[in-house]
C-alpha cells in the first residue's frame, strides 16, 4: 500500500515537473525576445523555487540542487547583478534541457544524466557576478558535502551499485572537464560574459526527444458532464431491462449491466481525491485560531489518504473550518485552565477520516472541556424554542441538536471566532445538501467528537422506493433507520399527534399521504379510514426520529438524482428527481425539510403540491 502511494506521488511530481519545464521554456523564449520583461523573470524565479521545494520534499536531491542553482541565478538577474545576453541564454536553455532530462530520468531509470558540468558553470557565473572568489554557492557546498555519502539514484526504486559507480564516474569526468575548461581569473572578466562557449560543456549529446506525461489534467466540468452522460446510460439500461423482462432472459442483459456499472464506477473513481488535499490546509487555520484565542493547540491528522468525491470535499470545506474554530473557541481551554484541570498546557485537535460502509466518516476530536448541555438547554429556553417542562424531558442528543439552529451561541462576547450565532447552522445546511449527517458525542471535562458521515460520491444515491397513491417516491437511505409493518391499532393518538412504538421507545408518526395532499393542519392526525396493515419508514435527522406511514414498500435502489430546475425548483420537501427503469419520473424526498417543518413549524405546514 505504501509503495503504491509512493509511486502515485512520484507520478504526480513528474507530471507537474514536466509541466514546469515546459513553462520555463516558454517563459525563457519570451524573455529572450524582451530582456526587460520583469514578469517573466519573476515567474521563472517562482517556478524554480517551487520545483526546488517539491523535489526536496520527495527526496529527489539532484533536481532540488539543480533547481536551487537556477533559483540563485535568477535571483541575481532580478537584482540586476547578472545581465542577459545571447551567450547567457545559450547557457540557460542548455540548463533547461538538463533539468528536463533529470525529471525524465525519474521514469526512465536506465537514463544517466550528466548534469554536474552544467550546474558547476551556473555556480561559477553566480560567483563571478558577485565578484567573490569561486568557493561555490550554498548549493555547491551541499554537493561537496554529499560527495562523501553513497549516492542512491532517485530514479530507481532500490539502490543500484552499478548505477552509483557509473554516476560517480560521470561526475568525476564532468568535474575534471569543468576544472580544465574554467578560467582561473574569473573576477577580472566582464560580469555578463560566459565562461566559454557552451558547446564545450558536453561533447556528446543525444537528440532531443518529446516525452509525454502519463497524467493529464481534465477540467472538473468535463468530468461532471461525463458522469451525467453515464447516468443517462444507466437510466436507459434500466428501461431496456424493464421493458424486456418478460420476453427475454435477464442473462441477455447481464453483460450490458456489468459493463455499464463498471463504466459508472470508473468515472466516479476519477473524481475521487485524497482528503489530505484539504486537511493540509488546516494547519494554518488551527494556528491562527489558537493564536487569536491565546491557546496552545496541536493538530493531528489521521487517515489523510482516504478518498472522497472532490465536489463533496469542496462543499464541506467551510463546514470543517467552522467546526475546527468552534473546537478551539468553545472546546479547548486556555493553558491556565488546562493546568488546573490536570491536563497538558497544549490541547490536541484530531482531524481524522476513514472509509465506512455507508461512505466516508470525518471526525473532529478535541480534548477540551466538552459541551455543557445544561447551558445549551437554558439558552434554548431563553430563545423560546422550548419551555422548561419540555426541556426537562429532552435527552442529551436532543439538547445538543439546538446548537445547529440559526442564531444559537453560548458565547456572551462576540469575536472573530465565535459568539455571532452563525457557523453551526451553516454546517448543518451543507451536510443536508449532500445527504450527509452529523453526530456529536461529548464528555464533560474530556472533550467532544463531531462525526460527519458523508457519501463517498454525489453521483449515485442509495434510496428506498415506496408508493403513495399509486405513485412511486424515493427516500435516501442515509436518513432511513428501519422499515416496519404494524397493525393500524398500534398507532396511538396523543394530543393531536400520532405515536408508534419502535425499539421500546415512543416516536411520532405521520401519514405521508396526508402530509403531501391535505391542505388542512391535520397532517399528523390521520382522521380518515386507514388500512388494517400499515407500512412505516423510520427516519432520523438531527436527533429526532419520525415514522413515515406509506401505502407500499417497494425496493432499495441506487439512483442518479438530478436537482429540480425551473419552473418547479420552488417545491418544498423535494430534493431532486430521477427516472426509473419503467420511464416514470420519481421524486426524492427532502427529509431534513420535512422534519424541520414538523417540529419547528407544524402550524404552518401546507401542501407540497407534488401531484
Amino acid at each position: 500500500m505504501e509503495e503504491s502511494k509512493e509511486n502515485e506521488y512520484k507520478a504526480l511530481f513528474i507530471s507537474e515537473a514536466l509541466s514546469n519545464t515546459e513553462e520555463l521554456n516558454r517563459l525563457m523564449t519570451q524573455l529572450e525576445s524582451n530582456k526587460d520583461d520583469l514578469k517573466s523573470i519573476d515567474a521563472i524565479f517562482r517556478i524554480t523555487h517551487t520545483l526546488k521545494g517539491n523535489a526536496a520534499g520527495m527526496g529527489f536531491d539532484k533536481i532540488a540542487r539543480f533547481s536551487h542553482v537556477l533559483e540563485d541565478l535568477f535571483s541575481e538577474i532580478k537584482n540586476g547583478v547578472i545581465l542577459l545576453d545571447e551567450d547567457m541564454f545559450t547557457v540557460l536553455f542548455k540548463s533547461l534541457d538538463v533539468l528536463y532530462e533529470l525529471v525524465n530520468a525519474l521514469s526512465n531509470p536506465e537514463n544517466v544524466v550528466r548534469y554536474r558540468g552544467v550546474q558547476r558553470r551556473l555556480e561559477v557565473i553566480i560567483n563571478r557576478a558577485k565578484g567573490i572568489e569561486d568557493s561555490g554557492t550554498p548549493a555547491q557546498q551541499e554537493n561537496k558535502e554529499s560527495e562523501a555519502i553513497p549516492v542512491v539514484d532517485e530514479a530507481a526504486d532500490t539502490p543500484n551499485e552499478n548505477r552509483v559507480a557509473s554516476d560517480a564516474h560521470d561526475e568525476i569526468m564532468e568535474t575534471a572537464e569543468e576544472e580544465q575548461n574554467s578560467p582561473k581569473t574569473l573576477v577580472e572578466e566582464e560580469k555578463h560574459e560566459v565562461v566559454e562557449p557552451v558547446i564545450k560543456m558536453q561533447q556528446t549529446e543525444e537528440k532531443s526527444k518529446i516525452v509525454f506525461s502519463d497524467l493529464v489534467q481534465v477540467p472538473v466540468k468535463k468530468l461532471d458532464n461525463l458522469l451525467n452522460l453515464v447516468g443517462e446510460l444507466i437510466i436507459e439500461r434500466d428501461r431496456l431491462m424493464t421493458d424486456n423482462d418478460g420476453s427475454h432472459s435477464r442473462n441477455e442483459f447481464s453483460r450490458l449491466n456489468r459493463i455499464s456499472s463498471d463504466l459508472q464506477y470508473s468515472v466516479m473513481d476519477v473524481r475521487l481525491v485524497q482528503v489530505n488535499f484539504l486537511f493540509n490546509k488546516f494547519h494554518r487555520v488551527v494556528r491562527d485560531a489558537a493564536k487569536y484565542e491565546g491557546k496552545e493547540v496541536e493538530l493531528v491528522i489521521v487517515g489523510s489518504d482516504t478518498e472522497i468525491d472532490r465536489n463533496i470535499l469542496q462543499i464541506i470545506s467551510d463546514s470543517l473550518i467552522h467546526l475546527i474554530r468552534n473546537a478551539i473557541g468553545h472546546g479547548i481551554e486556555s493553558p491556565e485552565e488546562r493546568e488546573k484541570a490536570g491536563k497538558t498546557k497544549k490541547g490536541t485537535l484530531i482531524l481524522s477520516a476513514r472509509n465506512e460502509s455507508e461512505g466516508v466518516l470525518i471526525e473532529i476530536i478535541d480534548d477540551g472541556k466538552g459541551l455543557d448541555t445544561k447551558r445549551i438547554l437554558q439558552k434554548a429556553i431563553n430563545k423560546g424554542w422550548v419551555d422548561t417542562l419540555q426541556g426537562s424531558k429532552l435527552t442529551d442528543d436532543e439538547i445538543i441538536s439546538f446548537i445547529f439552529q440559526p442564531g444559537f451561541s453560548t458565547n456572551e462576547v462576540v469575536n472573530d471566532i465565535s459568539g455571532r450565532g452563525v457557523g453551526m447552522d451553516v454546517v448543518k445546511r451543507a451536510l443536508d445538501s449532500i445527504g450527509g449527517n452529523i453526530k456529536v458525542e461529548t464528555e464533560p471535562g474530556q472533550g467532544s467528537t463531531f462525526a460527519l458521515m458523508l457519501p463517498s460520491s454525489m453521483a449515485v444515491k442509495g434510496t428506498l422506493l415506496f408508493e403513495l397513491s399509486h405513485t412511486q417516491y424515493a427516500i435516501p437511505l442515509s436518513y432511513t433507520e428501519a422499515v416496519l409493518s404494524i397493525k393500524s391499532n398500534e398507532v396511538r393518538k396523543v394530543q393531536n399527534r400520532l405515536m408508534i412504538s419502535h425499539l421500546g421507545k415512543t416516536i411520532e408518526a405521520i401519514y405521508l399521504k396526508d402530509f403531501f395532499f391535505n391542505s388542512k393542519d391535520t397532517v399528523t392526525t390521520g382522521d380518515q379510514e386507514k388500512p388494517e396493515k400499515l407500512h412505516v419508514i423510520v427516519v432520523q435527522y438531527s436527533g429526532k426520529k419520525v415514522g413515515f406511514i406509506v401505502d407500499k414498500l417497494l425496493q432499495q435502489k441506487e439512483i442518479v438524482e438530478k436537482p429540480l430546475k425551473k419552473p418547479v425548483d420552488f417545491l418544498q420537501y423535494i430534493s431532486g428527481v430521477t427516472i426509473l427503469g419503467n420511464g416514470n419520473v420519481c421524486l426524492v424526498l427532502n427529509v431534513p425539510q420535512i422534519i424541520q417543518g414538523l417540529f419547528y413549524s407544524v402550524k404552518n405546514i401546507k401542501s407540497a403540491a407534488v401531484a
